[in-house]
């Protein structure tokens, strides 16, 4: 019997060793995210030889703690979640890559009204609901969040919420449940039909690949250089319609988010709900 549950804890142990968890940050519905990263997974499956188990959070916050605390062996993850990581655990990760996007296309936010709304620039918003993603996210909350405070607007509104993801943000302003929101550009591309943009941010890093800093470091230089060397279209345009490739990042890409996050918590404002 001794020797059994031996066995079977061996099996256990090398079926562990040969599995790598990926985290994801879901801008959309997990299992959209998931579709379009499998051939990602796949391709990198074959290059390590290891099974790679997709995962996420129950919302941005926990999976922010996830990749801080050492669930994930690696994982994609956007500026403000990966320096809100680092702000939990400043050594828990290493950017491996950031997705390179062709000419012409930007990682940028970009607010938006219902298509043929009065609402066409950003003073037009005063008296208005408004919608955020989640209130840790790059494009859906730090950067439209501080052009509003730049121009002089959030507290013009009547009221403003956060419902956690980019595409429930797009369709809650089409549904007319809120006059605009703040998007990511591709999520606005594929709403366009609906959608009209009443102002773009400038364009910043994009995300990026990340490695638990505890990953075997023979294996995180190979997944590394696997993703600097894809160029299969396919595989890139699954993860986004712009990528055409990846390419390396340095934490000095993100300073200037940096800078704009410590000014959005440095304002004093209601956590959603009504101003009046």
């Amino acid at each position: 019997m001794k020797a059994i549950i031996l066995i079977l804890f061996l099996l256990l142990q090398l079926s562990a060793s040969e599995k790598l968890v990926f985290g994801v940050i879901s801008t959309v519905q997990s299992k959209i995210m998931h579709k379009n990263l499998q051939p990602l997974l796949v391709y990198l499956e074959n290059v390590t030889g290891k099974t790679i188990e997709f995962q996420t959070g129950y919302d941005y916050k926990d999976t922010i703690n996830k990749f801080a605390d050492g669930t994930f062996d690696f994982g994609y993850i956007g500026p403000s979640p990966y320096i809100l990581a680092k702000e939990i655990n400043p050594h828990a990760l290493k950017i491996l890559a950031g997705i390179k996007n062709k000419e012409g296309e930007y990682f940028q936010s970009v607010i938006v009204s219902k298509k043929g709304s009065s609402l066409v620039k950003l003073s037009d918003l005063k008296n208005r609901s408004f919608a955020f993603g989640s209130p840790n996210s790059t494009l859906s909350y730090y950067i439209p969040m501080d052009m509003l405070l730049q121009n002089g607007v959030l507290k013009e509104l009547k009221r403003y919420d956060f419902l956690g993801r980019h595409d429930k943000v797009a369709q809650y302003v089409i549904m007319g449940k809120y006059d605009a929101g703040a998007i990511k550009h591709s999520v606005a591309d594929e709403y366009s039909r609906y959608l009209q943009v009443i102002e773009k941010s400038k364009p910043f890093a994009d995300f990026m690949i990340v490695a638990n800093t505890a990953m075997d470091k023979d294996l995180t230089k190979k997944i590394q250089n696997a993703l600097l060397e894809l160029k299969d279209p396919d595989i890139l345009r699954s993860m986004k319609s712009s990528a055409i490739g990846f390419e390396l990042r340095q934490e000095s890409d993100y300073d200037e988010l940096k800078r704009i996050m410590q000014n959005v918590s440095s304002h004093k404002y209601y956590e959603g709900g009504s101003f009046e």
